[in-house]
């Protein structure tokens, strides 16, 4: 499998996003998103999206030069219109309300509806995180992006319903949790299909409801579903995440009638030096000091909170490259082809 340096790639989906028809600072912004994705081993979320988009904007389902709209606030609680613009673009936006609404009350609430896709969630809490504030963020997809089988069934009915929080540290890497509520994100399954691997066992299931390793039993046709991760502990999180984020956004949860796939989300942002400064950071560090204090089971090297495997896999993939399946790569020069952007063979 070929590896590209982070900074080619970046300029290769600019370039193409741009000749499709984003402003330079959407193409940007959105290219500089996905391959970041890939620079923390997150492929799902990285540069094999450059199609999907590209496929959105032809479809004029994404608005070109749109930004937020806010429809309600408060001294700490807004909520936005995204106007279906680039979710790279309308994410960032609301999250620096939420930012800026935090600094201002102590606490930031934002809900956001009319989102294309996000890309990697774990962006936006980060962005919190970098300002010395917590952020726990709940995304669905507008009610259309159904995936997920519910515990003890076997259509899709949820979304993957990712749910991300991120927690600064006074010296280290902050702790980033991002994850679907699915056992695997669908990207996953796509990028294991293009490089024609078997998926995780307990991951998917056929249409028929039996578990199967084969992703092309996941996109059919007939198609099946994606398992909910913990059995039904992943249920109830992905469904509380459907209503936090499309209830309380007015986009909607996930229902039969929903055909368009965006992103809702809440987010919470939490200003720690207004609630408990350096006291804080120095009860992170301590759990953190006696977690890794354990003595290690047999087979492992070490133990690492989450943030620290993303933050080494970049060390490693900006040393080496970022891999890219034969499959992703002919699609991208595909696309780049179509309009006239020169992608290295």
């Amino acid at each position: 499998m070929p590896s590209f340096r982070a900074e080619p790639l970046k300029q290769i989906g600019s370039q193409i996003f741009a000749a499709a028809g984003a402003t330079d600072h959407e193409a940007r912004i959105v290219s500089d998103s996905l391959v970041e994705a890939n620079l923390a081993g997150h492929d799902s979320h990285g540069i094999l999206r450059i199609p999907e988009y590209v496929g959105w904007m032809e479809q004029k389902l994404v608005t070109r030069g749109a930004h937020i709209r806010i429809v309600q606030e408060t001294d700490s609680f807004a909520v936005v219109d995204g106007g279906w613009g680039f979710g790279q673009v309308v994410g960032r936006e609301a999250m620096e309300v939420a930012i800026r609404k935090a600094e201002q009350a102590g606490i930031g609430t934002v809900s956001a509806s009319q989102c294309c896709h996000l890309g990697r969630v774990g962006d936006y809490p980060m962005m919190a995180a970098a300002r010395g504030m917590a952020a726990v963020m709940f995304v669905n997809t507008h009610g259309a992006g159904k995936l997920v089988a519910p515990w003890g069934g076997k259509s899709r009915r949820l979304s993957a319903n990712p749910i991300s929080i991120a927690i600064p540290r006074k010296t280290g890497t902050p702790i980033l949790v991002d994850i679907s509520t699915s056992a695997i994100a669908e990207g996953k399954v796509r990028s294991m299909l293009n490089r024609n691997v078997p998926v995780p066992p307990g991951s998917i299931m056929d249409a028929n409801g039996y578990p199967t390793t084969d992703a092309s039993k996941f996109y059919g046709p007939p198609a099946g579903a994606l398992l909910p991760f913990g059995g039904h502990k992943g249920f109830a999180l992905g469904l509380v995440t459907d209503i936090l984020a499309g209830a309380l956004s007015g986009g909607g949860c996930s229902r039969k009638d929903a055909d368009r796939v965006g992103n809702t989300f809440l987010v919470f942002v939490v200003d720690i030096d207004r609630l408990r400064g350096e006291q804080f950071y120095a009860d992170v560090e301590q759990l953190i000091e006696y977690v890794k204090s354990s003595a290690l089971a047999p087979g492992s090297t070490e133990i690492l909170v989450p943030g620290e495997p993303e933050a080494l896999e970049k060390e490693r993939r900006q040393q080496n490259g970022v891999p890219v399946d034969g499959e992703t790569w002919r699609q991208i020069t595909e696309i780049g082809r179509k309009y006239g952007v020169s992608v290295p063979q």
